[in-house]
């Protein structure tokens, strides 16, 4: 029962509000790799606990552009004489504790990444056995690849 001073609102008659709430993240996604390649870019929603495996192949996880929600998501990778690049935007925390085998498991920073408290803390765990995982805090707004080998030939040929 509705008390006397407060209107009575019927949410289903008012989708705007319902709808305007993000969508709960999905538990748990993947993509696999054999002997071929994987890529997970653009605008998603990222999962609580994403794994990635690549066995002979390639995987490439961008989140620069992805919605992570608020909390703690985990990133599990298996890599098996094969690559996995895993792209994060600066305002991601990131923990990396990866284990290397003839191989290797590195975290880079080209960018300073968030230290707030409140960011999204991403966990990348995982194994290399002869091959590489990369986890790298990239600025998507900054220069691409392309841009930074042009600069640098032009500042070497004048």
């Amino acid at each position: 029962m509705t008390p006397p001073n407060q209107p009575y609102i019927d949410l289903r008659e008012r989708q705007d509000i319902v709808s305007a709430a993000p969508p709960p993240a999905p538990d748990v996604r993947g993509t696999v790799a054999f002997m071929s390649q994987a890529t997970r870019d653009g605008n998603w929603l990222v999962p609580r606990l994403f794994r990635a495996m690549a066995i002979m192949g390639s995987v490439t996880v961008d989140l620069t552009r992805a919605n992570i929600q608020p909390g703690t998501s985990r990133i599990e990778v298996l890599s098996c004489m094969g690559d996995v690049t895993i792209l994060l935007p600066p305002d991601v925390r990131v923990e990396c504790d990866g284990d290397a085998i003839l191989g290797t498991f590195d975290l880079k920073r080209e960018t300073a990444s968030a230290t707030s408290l409140n960011a999204p803390l991403l966990l990348v765990s995982g194994t290399s056995v002869m091959s590489s995982v990369l986890v790298k805090v990239v600025d998507p707004a900054g220069p691409t690849w392309l841009e930074k080998m042009r600069s640098r030939w032009l500042s070497h040929s004048q």
